[in-house]
């Protein structure tokens, strides 16, 4: 892949051939390290006589197409199954397009404001998201590494600010902080807020569960209520507070986050857990929706470690050692061409 090929794609004059040799190169190095700098050198033809000063904000802009574009091929969002296959070229071209048309776009645009200063205030927030049945992880602007799971979501500001850096979850996810002892990483995850300022953790608080789950692999957390901005604890490294927002308490486990953060491998780890907490996290591990239909089988607790299992050989290896069975529900197509989400069914045997 060229400088030339890509002005030339940006220009509409790609054949057929370059327009393959262009979608690897999207899918593979747009954001290598050789990739970025074929960026940037398109961007000083543009701006040749940019101050450093702008040279920043332009460079902070392009971290965060490069979040889009790292999100989109994580997520597959390049890929269309279903479309014939000359369909299905233009349209990942198309898409394809789109982002990689921002940097251009984005400093044309920014070189041309008058107060271009305002112009960097008012970037709206960023939301990342893990789609069902998929993770996630990205690079924030402060170096801070952020694992998304399932279904999970991270709303944080154009760029850090103030004497914190603040960001809001809705899901589960995995943070490698970068050191700043003097402006504090700050996790809000509904009712509770988790300060750090250089600390491996991981949060759990999926809308829907009455248990907040924050787990402490390395360095050190403080926890306090949002609201009241009330302490709650300070996590020692291997310990888990579990904050129970019906009964309004918590309790910590010590010596197990291996079990906690075990997702951000891919691998499932139940460790003397009930069927409907297993129940939840298989639901969002294999994007199906899963329904028990005995109120018995809550009773069984299962430990057990699955890494490349199907959601099928899952539930086999958990019916051996009970009574349990299960059954699921063929995917029907709908009218308008989506499918409806798999059904599993979880009960006794002697039900069935």
């Amino acid at each position: 892949m060229t400088k030339e090929l890509f002005i030339k794609y940006l220009q509409g004059k790609c054949t057929e051939a370059e327009f393959e040799q262009l979608l690897g190169w999207i899918k593979e190095g747009a954001s290598t390290t050789s990739g970025n700098g074929m960026i940037h050198d398109i961007w000083n033809e543009f701006e040749p006589e940019a101050s450093p000063a702008e040279r920043i904000k332009y460079n902070r802009i392009l971290d965060r197409i490069h979040h889009q574009i790292n999100i989109s091929q994580k997520s597959g969002h390049f890929i269309i199954s279903e479309a014939p296959a000359r369909n299905r070229i233009l349209t990942i071209l198309t898409r394809a397009a789109a982002i990689l048309l921002l940097p251009v776009l984005s400093i044309l645009i920014y070189s041309t404001l008058s107060n271009k200063e305002q112009y960097a205030r008012d970037l709206k927030d960023i939301v990342i998201e893990a789609p069902a049945g998929s993770k996630v992880n990205f690079e924030l602007s402060d170096g801070t590494k952020v694992w998304l799971n399932h279904g999970s979501r991270l709303k944080y500001p154009y760029r850090f600010n103030g004497k914190s850096r603040s960001v809001s979850l809705t899901g589960e996810a995995y943070f490698v902080v970068a050191h700043n002892q003097k402006v504090p990483f700050i996790v809000s995850a509904r009712s509770i807020d988790v300060k750090a300022t250089g600390t491996v953790f991981n949060v759990s608080a999926y809308p829907g569960d009455n248990v907040i789950l924050t787990t402490l692999v390395e360095g050190r957390v403080v926890l306090s209520e949002s609201e009241s901005n009330r302490e709650i604890k300070v996590l020692s490294p291997n310990e888990c507070l579990k904050y129970d927002l019906v009964k309004n308490n918590f309790t910590v486990e010590s010596g197990n986050a291996a079990k906690y953060v075990a997702w951000k491998s891919g691998r499932l780890v139940f460790r003397n857990d009930s069927l409907e907490e297993i129940a939840k996290k298989l639901a969002r591990w294999y994007n199906v929706d899963v329904e028990i239909t005995n109120e018995k089988v809550k009773e069984f607790t299962y430990t057990a470690t699955f890494t490349n299992e199907t959601l099928a050989q899952v539930l086999d290896l958990m019916t051996l050692p009970t009574p349990v069975s299960y059954k699921l529900t063929e995917i029907k197509k709908l009218p308008d061409g989506s499918f409806t989400k798999q059904k599993v069914l979880i009960g006794l045997k002697k039900d069935n």
